[in-house]
């Protein structure tokens, strides 16, 4: 079949996203400076010049390569960053202007939902009250029963009492929940009530302190203090940043 339809073969319909011959060509290459490597790594240290000048050479190289298949890779990315580029540009309008429709109307049906809830609340305040009076109507009648050996009107308010403390229940349950709205066709989602809490910095020593063991704060503090240290208004050499201890290396480039 191949014979007859030359593009008929295994991936065609998906070929790779890159040239396996330029890949191929670029591991070849640095290949050769792998091979090099292992001989310097286990050499271990530099004792002379000239051993010095010729790993000088060959790391300029290893640089050298790795920029070309860098530039490679680059070439090779660039088509499909212009798509992904194309992509975004003809949806991420259309979802931005969805998102405004979104970030506008919500706002209508939160305040509708905290309104309802609001008169719910309220009214399940009400039941409450009524629940509460029920159950000590309840003991009162149970106890004036009790009193006069009326065994009628003791088993009458028991089940009075224990009404009266299902209703309770009922009630407790249902102020767990929270005022939503369903879908008008049926077909779409319930909106409700959800609680959201976030957090506000109101003394920035305080809060030093209390997170002042957590590894996150000092890696925070490193990442501040690293970008003033290289700033450009910043001297290592005399200033120094409190709490901080400035590690200074010199690396051959």
């Amino acid at each position: 079949m191949n014979d007859l339809n030359p593009r008929a073969f295994i991936g065609a319909n998906n070929p790779p996203a890159f040239d396996q011959e330029e890949v191929d060509k670029h591991d070849a290459a640095a290949a050769e400076f792998l091979d090099v490597s292992g001989e310097w790594i286990k050499k271990g240290e530099i004792t002379t010049e000239g051993e010095a000048q010729s790993l000088n050479d060959f790391i300029a190289g290893v640089k050298k390569r790795k920029t070309a298949t860098d530039k490679a890779r680059k070439a090779a990315k660039k088509p499909h960053d212009d798509a992904g580029k194309a992509v975004q540009a003809a949806y991420n309008p259309i979802i931005t202007k969805l998102e405004t429709v979104i970030s506008r109307t919500s706002p209508m049906l939160t305040a509708y939902l905290q309104k309802k809830e609001a008169a719910r609340q309220e009214d399940l305040r009400r039941q409450q009250e009524e629940a509460r009076r029920a159950q000590e109507q309840a003991d009162r009648k149970a106890a004036q029963a009790a009193a006069r050996n009326d065994i009628s009107g003791e088993i009458d308010a028991q089940a009075a009492r224990e009404e009266a403390e299902k209703k309770a229940k009922d009630l407790a349950r249902e102020a767990k929940t929270k005022a939503n709205v369903a879908s008008a066709t049926g077909g779409g989602r319930t909106a409700a009530l959800r609680t959201y809490h976030t957090a506000k910095v109101v003394n920035v020593r305080a809060a030093f302190m209390h997170y002042q063991d957590h590894p996150a704060l000092a890696e925070c503090l490193r990442s501040l203090a690293d970008a003033e240290i290289r700033s450009k208004d910043f001297d290592p050499e005399t200033m120094k940043i409190p709490g901080i201890e400035i590690t200074t290396e010199r690396k051959a480039v």
